[in-house]
């Protein structure tokens, strides 16, 4: 069971991210807690509208080093494996820096 802290944290990156009502019928960004940090992924319902799971594509990686009080953040290769790709003090920092995603490395 996620603790409160935890269920805030993915409240706050679920908020930042939410797709606009009317397409949310077509894309979705959730959250989900891992054992290192919380994933962002994007989804979306089968491409040919029949009836099935929604893909799943990984957009970021968050971590909390408690000892050194900052964020990580990493963006997935091709290749499925996570890239760093900077730290920050403040999650609503590494936020807006998906956001911004200055390189092309989170939405493309």
């Amino acid at each position: 069971m996620e603790n409160k802290e935890e269920e805030k944290i993915i409240k706050k990156i679920e908020e930042f991210f939410k797709v606009p009502a009317h397409v949310a019928d077509k894309v979705k960004n959730v959250v989900e807690k891992t054992k290192k940090g919380y994933i962002l992924i994007e989804t979306r319902p089968p491409w040919d509208d029949s009836v099935g799971h929604w893909t799943r594509l990984p957009v970021a990686k968050m971590v909390f080093w408690k000892y050194l009080k900052i964020w990580e953040l990493h963006w997935m290769r091709a290749s499925g494996r996570w890239w760093f790709y900077g730290k920050y003090k403040t999650l609503g920092s590494a936020l807006r820096a998906i956001e911004k995603d200055r390189y092309g490395c989170f939405w493309g």
